[in-house]
């Protein structure tokens, strides 16, 4: 359950993170960035081949004259237009003229019976609607919209950023009049029809247009004067959509777009680009808000989940390349007609990463002082680091390495229990152990236990010290200086003395943490190990407060004074041992 809960944390905390990405996705913090980063996903895409662009570009304006243009001129280029299938003509003739050229120019309109004009309309977003206002239109001359086939509001209005990513299909005045697009009327003389409710527009009618390449790049495109003088024939308009509109750089008629890359795209084109989304059905819609939200609170878990499985070091490579894996996949669904927000995409794996790496820190040091806490109450600082350092010193199982053990013990402990308050007993306890313990990690022991009054601790585990039978010698020499000194200055109740024998032995031993999965201890076994108990009992045979074995003496002998006791039989050994009696250091 304890590990369950370890890793329920990041999951938990991941989905947090998730959901608060996903409340701010839905609010549209940042939508100019997610348009901006959705753009970069439009590739070049070949359009209908049906689509021509007439341009008014520089040159015709250079050979014709300066703009505007004689309605004459006009009504000469749509009359050597008239065979194709439908003229898009982005030109609005709202002022009359001279007379006889506008009576020429309705003529011509007339004759084609394929022209669709524009009309220019002041739109407001009411209601989620686009509202237009009559009076505030700019339209042709009514003769002239008597003679075109259809009219169509050339608005593209752009977004806060300045792009036109989107262009209302339909308007709606305030008596419930309707006029759609100049692409839309130019999609139905050619036979399309388009019903809002089986297209992804958005609250205001508006339909992303799929822009496939940059301005200028995309639609075939020759000069209006080309077709004033005749180089163009009728059959090779024949069957087509004459987009008919200003490329000239002077008339600035032009707008950004998502492929624009800072080269504004002109209107005519951007008319023509609708055109083609709506003849190839190329539609491009956002996920629903309520699936994107669920998206990235999908997207939190999953790295929530995996991350707690990661090396640190690996954790970085893995988040780029689930980062990659989410921008390829939605550059795949773009290419599907599905827009997925790949920059709330991005903040979420980053602050999920970011998060759940803090949550992963902050619970590494608190098991990390935790664990130096608790095994501050073993081993010295010294040791606690290296354990800290290197964890996997405390696997579960052991090893057999020689070591060497001490043993100490209080000599009449049970009758002064008897003779004491338990109050008192406790105090001289507790004060008699402390000290004890301390020395032990002075000495760099480990402190396995205490057996009522009796401590034990040992020497070379869980990391290598060579000089581990010094360690322990040199430890019980201060152990026995010290309580000769907190006898001497009366520090425990009533005057109480305590005596005391220690017991060291040096020998292989098994070390190791021994139990079960979720509770052990950290301690040693084997016959060296008990032999170390029974020569710490056998200092009271031989009044000795320090003895060790032969084998702690052959590796301390340089250092200590000391005597040999002779060959003693221990309980638990069928043969004598060899012991030594410590006085002290030479």
């Amino acid at each position: 359950m304890k590990r369950q809960r370890h890793l329920g944390r990041p999951i938990i905390v991941a989905g947090i993170v998730g959901m608060a990405t996903a409340v701010l996705f839905a609010f549209g913090v940042f939508v100019s960035w997610s348009e901006r980063a959705t753009d970069r996903f439009f590739l070049p895409e070949t359009p209908d081949p049906s689509i021509l662009i007439v341009a008014i570009d520089d040159a015709s304006i250079a050979q014709i004259g300066r703009w505007p243009w004689a309605r004459s001129v006009h009504a000469d280029l749509i009359s050597k237009l008239s065979s194709a299938k439908v003229i898009a003509y982005d030109v609005t003739f709202a002022e009359p003229s001279d007379p006889v050229d506008d009576a020429q120019l309705e003529s011509a309109i007339e004759h084609a019976g394929n022209v669709v004009l524009p009309i220019e309309l002041r739109l407001r977003a009411e209601k989620s609607r686009m509202i237009f206002y009559p009076s505030e239109s700019v339209r042709a001359l009514p003769e002239l919209s008597a003679a075109a086939l259809q009219i169509g509001h050339t608005n593209t209005p752009p977004d806060d950023d300045g792009v036109v990513r989107r262009i209302p299909l339909l308007t709606v005045g305030p008596d419930g009049t309707e006029i759609p697009a100049f692409a839309v009327r130019a999609y139905e003389a050619v036979g399309g029809t388009v019903s809002i409710t089986q297209i992804p527009v958005d609250s205001f009618d508006r339909l992303r247009v799929h822009f496939g390449g940059a301005p200028g790049s995309r639609f075939q495109t020759i000069s209006a004067i080309d077709v004033l003088q005749g180089k163009i024939s009728s059959d090779f308009l024949a069957g087509r959509t004459v987009f008919v509109g200003a490329t000239a750089s002077d008339l600035h008629d032009s707008q950004l777009v998502p492929t624009s890359n800072g080269v504004p795209m002109p209107g005519i084109e951007i008319h023509a680009s609708l055109f083609d989304t709506l003849l190839r059905r190329a539609w491009i819609a956002s996920l629903p808000i309520p699936v994107m939200m669920i998206l990235l609170i999908c997207i939190a878990v999953l790295l929530g989940g995996i991350l707690p499985f990661v090396r640190a070091r690996f954790s970085i490579p893995l988040v780029v390349l689930i980062w990659l894996s989410a921008l390829v996949g939605s550059a795949l669904a773009f290419s599907k007609g599905k827009i997925i927000d790949v920059v709330w995409t991005t903040f979420t794996i980053i602050f999920v990463y970011t998060v759940v790496m803090l949550e992963r820190r902050v619970t590494a040091d608190r098991e990390r002082t935790a664990t130096r806490m608790a095994f501050s109450r073993y081993v010295s600082e010294s040791v606690v680091t290296q354990i800290l350092d290197h964890p996997e010193a405390l696997k579960l199982g052991g090893e057999k390495r020689e070591m060497t053990v001490l043993f100490s013990d209080l000599r009449g402990f049970t009758s002064l229990s008897e003779s004491i308050p338990a109050d008192q007993l406790v105090e001289t306890l507790n004060t008699y152990l402390t000290r004890m313990t301390q020395i032990v990690f002075d000495h760099d022991g480990v402190l396995d236990k205490y057996i009522g009054d009796a401590v034990m601790a040992f020497w070379n585990a869980p990391f290598d010290q060579n000089d581990h039978a010094e360690r322990a010698v040199r430890t019980a020499i201060v152990m026995r200086d010290a309580l000769e000194k907190m006898n001497s200055e009366k520090i425990f109740p009533k005057g109480v003395e305590l005596k005391m024998g220690i017991g060291i032995n040096t020998g292989e031993m098994v070390v190791g943490n021994f139990g079960g999965e979720t509770r052990f201890d950290y301690t040693v076994i084997g016959d060296a190990v008990n032999l170390g108990a029974r020569i710490e009992s056998a200092t009271k045979e031989h009044s000795a407060e320090i003895l060790i074995s032969e084998s702690t003496y052959e590796r301390t002998a340089g250092m200590i004074r000391a005597r040999r006791v002779g060959e003693v039989m221990v309980k638990g050994k069928a043969e004598p041992v060899v012991l030594y009696k410590v006085f002290g250091l030479k």
